[in-house]
């Protein structure tokens, strides 16, 4: 799995609502704790979204913990305090899939999170290099049946979810493919464009530009329908394997016992910035499909994808790493 700038506002007039969260109507900082380096996906949107919030009136200071496969930001996340004024932000799957893929996690997902709201999504892709003589997904698992050394694919790291979607790739289409774990998606990439790798699998925004650039040939998304912006370009859905619907969002959460209003109001402020045609159109340039929610829904969405998720990693004959 795998990539983000600055952070957030929002005024909710009514003084009932400051009155229940004073230290937020009081200081507008706020930290945003993310589990990865600068200049990753998850750090530039964070500073995009940072730096639209900003006209709301917060000043939003982003602190990089990267390390764990981004779980030290979470642990971090519950020793902070639980007022409102530091938030996490993350992919889902570290709250969703880690726990089915790690032993002796440090958090509960389920219980010392509360949801606050989402700022994008994103789909996954298969990729070859543009040399490949594959032009189709039927045409790569074809030659991977025949030829062992072609039957690989790298992602950005073991447990992740392109690693699960390389694993029922495999098992749907009967073919014995194996998965190199990479230390990030970029390298994965490189190595792909350089014809050393037979297939990448990673997030869609590493692989656009690649794609458009005709380094790398896209041979199928995770995402539930075809794309404008990718013609001719399949879902996995649509190319027989309907199990392989797969997005990913980034999204924002605090403290498990933080007020309800201070939730409200941040969550307010997140969904006007990511709303706002400066961020909108920052975020499509990126290639990220804006998105806002509710706190109540993304509780909701956590729950439903972390039973997926345990699912899927069942299925797939798994074994959690400690």
């Amino acid at each position: 799995m795998s990539m983000s700038r600055r952070q957030f506002a929002g005024v909710l007039g009514a003084s009932a609502l400051c009155a229940a969260a004073p230290s937020l109507a009081q200081d507008r900082t706020l930290r945003i704790l993310l589990g990865y380096t600068p200049g990753g996906a998850v750090d530039t949107v964070a500073r995009t979204l940072a730096d639209g919030l900003r006209s709301s009136g917060y000043t939003a200071i982003i602190e990089n913990k990267p390390g764990a496969s981004g779980r030290l930001a979470l642990e971090a996340l519950i020793s902070a305090p639980a007022d409102g004024t530091a938030l996490l932000m993350t992919p889902m799957g570290n709250l969703t899939l880690y726990p089915h893929v790690f032993r002796n996690l440090r958090y509960d997902s389920l219980k010392q999170f509360a949801g606050v709201n989402t700022v994008c999504t994103m789909g996954f892709a298969l990729a070859v290099g543009a040399n490949s003589p594959a032009k189709t997904l039927a045409q790569f698992l074809d030659m991977a049946r025949k030829d062992n050394s072609l039957a690989a694919y790298g992602t950005p790291g073991a447990g992740t979810a392109m690693h699960f979607i390389g694993q029922l790739l495999a098992k749907g289409g009967q073919v014995p493919l194996t998965h190199v774990a990479y230390k990030g998606g970029s390298a994965a990439v490189t190595d792909a464009i350089g014809g050393t790798l037979p297939a990448v699998i990673t997030t869609l925004p590493n692989l656009l530009p690649m794609h458009r650039a005709g380094k790398l040939r896209i041979l199928a998304i995770s995402d539930d329908t075809p794309l404008a912006t990718l013609p001719g370009v399949p879902t996995f859905k649509s190319a027989g394997f309907p199990e392989l619907v797969v997005n990913e969002s980034f999204a924002l959460f605090a403290r498990s016992g933080t007020p309800t209003a201070a939730i409200a109001q941040l969550s307010q402020a997140i969904g006007q910035a990511v709303k706002s045609s400066k961020i909108t159109a920052l975020l499509e340039q990126q290639e990220y499909l804006p998105r806002t929610t509710t706190p109540e829904a993304l509780d909701r969405q956590l729950r439903e994808e972390h039973a997926r998720w345990g699912q899927i990693v069942k299925t797939a004959g798994y074994t959690p790493e400690d």
